[in-house]
């Protein structure tokens, strides 16, 4: 969490820093936070296709869902 809150304080504007601190402030038990962050990163870019993912997850989220499975994260990984 800390190597994320430093990258955003260093560039608040980069949604994927956003999303990447989303995902963190989501795996702690954040989920207001981790939504606030992947809004940030959907609003960011008009790539339908980078969107998706990080709308599901604040979908989920709102759903009271957990979107981070263990192949989610497996996947998140490769990336």
């Amino acid at each position: 969490m800390d190597a994320c809150e430093k990258a955003v304080a260093k560039e608040p504007e980069n949604g994927f820093f956003k999303r990447s601190r989303g995902l963190a402030k989501a795996l702690t038990g954040d989920k207001a936070g981790a939504i606030s962050d992947f809004q940030v990163y959907v609003d960011s870019t008009d790539n339908d296709e980078w969107k998706a993912q990080p709308q599901k997850w604040i979908d989920d989220l709102r759903a009271g869902k957990n979107p981070f499975t263990e192949e989610v994260l497996k996947d998140l990984l490769e990336e």
